[in-house]
């Protein structure tokens, strides 16, 4: 099948190369045109595990190609995935200004024997799948004949090839029976379970999986403070709940919580809608205001560990979302640093990430110092949080902690290291919803160790 995709961002490139890998023929364009000049050069400007490979690969047997002209796509292909962005504000509300753009761009085009089908990916309001076929068919020629469908994505940035190669679901929503049986034949070489419904119940599917995704982590972190409170360990509490098959292993691990591109946009975009539809979202809500405490119970945590932080050296160890990523949208990282430097101004802070130094120098104040290793961020600090669980931090021994920092206090904001290993070195091991620990005697230097959390 021939089909084109519009956004270049790795939901749009994963799926355009996952399907040019699977034979088809495939136009990818975005109207940043620097980034299909890298594209087209064959190189990938954000990191994905994956995927630089598998484009080279598609790209060199002339299957993926590029451009930044979405006009006229539909005259060569018989479908066109829209993967462009949708970021909501604070509001709640949803922007389409990308996604209209896209739809008033498409002109007429003269082979009228196919019918087109436009599938947005996007994650959109529900009814917006219905808004944008009776705009099209509002301007197009009676010929033209179109169906937009909603196919939404369920990809996570660290893993979007896996994701497109071993999809949970695919989830198809449509209004015509041919497009459901096109759509329905192009996905069969995928191992997931293909779900057909109508265009908003798939478009409220997307929605309502990050929802309850952000509503499951925030209850890990109640839980987490809780068990700091009552002398109880959340990892054993998280363990024990996993093990009932009614709740799953997954999003039970307690943290900074969640961010990047896609949970902390859509709750809130789905607290929105659903407060203007009369149905409200209390429950999505109640998660959106416990996430962005986080960072703050953080600090809190750091400030009983340490006496006076605005005179101190903190170094930050991860600034992406999450591992497998350099995104830094939403980043706990970013509310973190701001609640460290609105809190304590006279504070310095180092950071370091093995994939988000470059976002991060475009996106944190100058007074944050983006370091090159993990040892230069940990050098002289007087406590360090671990802020994105990379492995890479799981494999500093705790002699280098020891050897590189004033204090080797290391608040471990993933509980993602050694807690009982590092303590038993004389490393203070702090970690969230675990049992409060007593560093050993060579770790306190003059009382600014507080071995309380």
């Amino acid at each position: 099948m021939k089909m084109a995709i519009v956004g270049a961002g790795v939901v749009g490139l994963a799926t355009g190369a996952g399907f040019a890998d699977l034979g088809h023929s495939v136009h990818c364009v975005d109207i940043d045109t620097g980034k299909i000049a890298l594209l087209s050069r064959g190189s990938i400007p954000y990191h994905e595990p994956g995927l630089e490979a598998l484009v080279l690969r598609n790209t060199s047997a002339g299957r993926l190609t590029f451009g930044h002209n979405p006009s006229k796509l539909l005259n060569d292909v018989e479908l066109l995935f829209i993967t462009v962005g949708t970021p909501s504000g604070d509001t709640g509300e949803m922007s389409l200004a990308a996604l209209w753009s896209v739809i008033d761009q498409i002109e007429a085009w003269p082979d009228t024997d196919i019918r087109r089908m436009i599938a947005i990916k996007s994650t959109v309001p529900v009814g917006t799948a219905e808004r944008v076929e009776l705009r099209l068919r509002s301007r197009l020629p009676d010929n033209c004949l179109v169906d937009v469908v909603s196919i939404p994505e369920f990809m996570r940035e660290g893993s979007a090839v896996r994701d497109f190669f071993e999809p949970s679901r695919i989830v198809i929503g449509t209004a015509s029976v041919d497009a459901e049986e096109r759509l329905t034949q192009l996905h069969q070489r995928l191992p997931g379970p293909i779900l057909a419904t109508d265009r908003r119940s798939a478009e409220l599917a997307k929605l309502a999986a990050n929802a309850c995704l952000a509503v499951k982590i925030s209850f890990a972190n109640e839980i987490a403070a809780l068990a700091e409170q009552t002398g109880a360990d959340y990892p054993s509490v998280a363990h024990s709940l996993g093990l009932d098959p009614r709740i799953g292993p997954h999003f039970l691990a307690a943290g900074l919580g969640f961010g990047g591109s896609c949970l902390p946009k859509d709750t809130r975009a789905l607290v929105r809608m659903a407060d203007e539809a009369g149905a409200p979202q209390t429950l999505v809500e109640a998660a959106v205001r416990a996430n962005a405490m986080l960072p703050l119970r953080m600090v809190r945590k750091l400030e009983a560990a340490l006496s006076d932080p605005g005179r101190r050296r903190v170094a930050l160890l991860g600034l992406a979302f999450k591992p497998g990523t350099d995104d830094m949208r939403e980043a706990p990282s970013l509310r973190l640093i701001a609640e460290l430097s609105r809190r304590h101004p006279g504070i310095t802070l180092t950071a370091y990430d093995p994939e988000a130094n470059h976002a991060a120098r475009k996106l944190l104040p100058s007074s944050v110092k983006i370091c090159d290793s993990a040892e230069e961020a940990l050098k002289g600090a007087d406590a360090a949080i671990l802020v994105t669980e990379w492995r890479e931090f799981r494999q500093i021994k705790a002699d280098d902690f020891k050897i590189w920092m004033n204090r080797p206090i290391i608040m471990d904001g993933r509980n993602a290291l050694d807690a009982a290993a590092l303590n038993a070195q004389g490393v203070v091991c702090i970690g969230v919803g675990r049992l409060p620990v007593v560093p050993n005697e060579s770790a306190r230097k003059s009382g600014d160790l507080v071995p309380k959390v």
